[in-house]
């Protein structure tokens, strides 16, 4: 017992915040496994696949592509990445109920299986507007309701401000997983993502998308536009089939920048107002 070392608080702290970056964010799970089962499991996949190299794209990232047709119908795995794996899990997804279902058993984004909840879009299906906020956070997470917790309260509090109420909305995450330790979402799994987001706006047909927050804006408007100066106006969407017709889209701060500063507040004022004139005016 004497080699045993004593940690004082800090340095417990300091360790705690160090496994959260690394993305520990569970103890213990509710079901034992088998690591080294796993492990080998993993290790004779990888081995199957070495065999045929991969190319590159211009972008850098190794295109995966899916395996070829044999007698029985192949599923999308963990070995497809990308936009193209995605769209192969969604295709011929028509109805909300099936994409949901769809995006329940997505297996093409691994963070399908860190994640405590799949959050989802919700609200009335015609909705003059959907709100697309960031990856879900920890309370999203727990609870898998969009815009919950303290940024929920906050869009809530947005929204009166206008007249307007979060049930006459539809309300969507950018991606449907929280990563883990609430680490930014790598361009890999937003490119996975992306086809959820768009068939989500093709199946609930709102009017017009606003894009709260830097995920939302650039995955709707493009990873090179910059959300501060993308706010403050109407713009208009340009995609293919996969996401409907071409909306009204408006890029603002998120609700949780509300208490970011004098600065933050009266940009997200301005852009609420905004939004209400525009759907005033359109009524009229």
């Amino acid at each position: 017992m004497e080699n045993l070392v004593t940690m004082d608080a800090g340095a417990v702290a300091a360790l705690l915040e160090l496994q959260i970056e690394w993305g520990v964010d569970v103890l213990l799970d509710e079901e034992p496994h088998d690591r080294f089962a796993e492990w080998k499991t993993e290790q004779a996949s990888r081995t199957v696949h070495q065999a045929a190299p991969l190319p590159e794209l211009s972008g850098g990232i190794a295109d995966r592509r899916a395996p070829e047709k044999s007698a029985e119908p192949q599923q999308p795995s963990g070995l497809l990445y990308g936009h193209d794996a995605a769209l192969l899990a969604l295709n011929g997804i028509a109805t909300i109920e099936a994409l949901e279902k769809a995006i329940d058993g997505f297996a093409a984004c691994t963070l399908r299986d860190t994640a405590t909840h799949t959050v989802l879009a919700r609200g009335p299906a015609g909705a003059r507007v959907m709100v697309i906020g960031d990856a879900p956070d920890a309370d999203e997470d727990r609870s898998g309701v969009v815009f919950s917790g303290e940024s929920g309260a906050l869009l809530t509090r947005m929204l009166a401000s206008i007249g307007r109420t979060r049930e006459e909305m539809i309300l969507a995450p950018a991606i449907p997983w929280r990563p883990p330790g609430g680490r930014p979402p790598s361009p890999a799994e937003v490119a996975q993502c992306l086809p959820i987001l768009l068939r989500s706006i093709a199946l609930y047909q709102p009017e017009r998308l606003l894009l709260c927050g830097g995920l939302a804006t650039r995955m709707i408007l493009g990873p090179d536009v910059n959300p501060a100066r993308a706010r403050g106006r109407w713009r208009t969407t340009s995609w293919g089939s996969e996401g409907g017709p071409q909306r009204p889209v408006m890029a603002m701060r998120h609700p949780s920048q509300l208490r970011a500063g004098a600065s933050a507040r009266r940009q997200i004022w301005d852009d609420m107002l905004l939004l209400a004139v525009t759907l005033d005016d359109v009524v009229n």
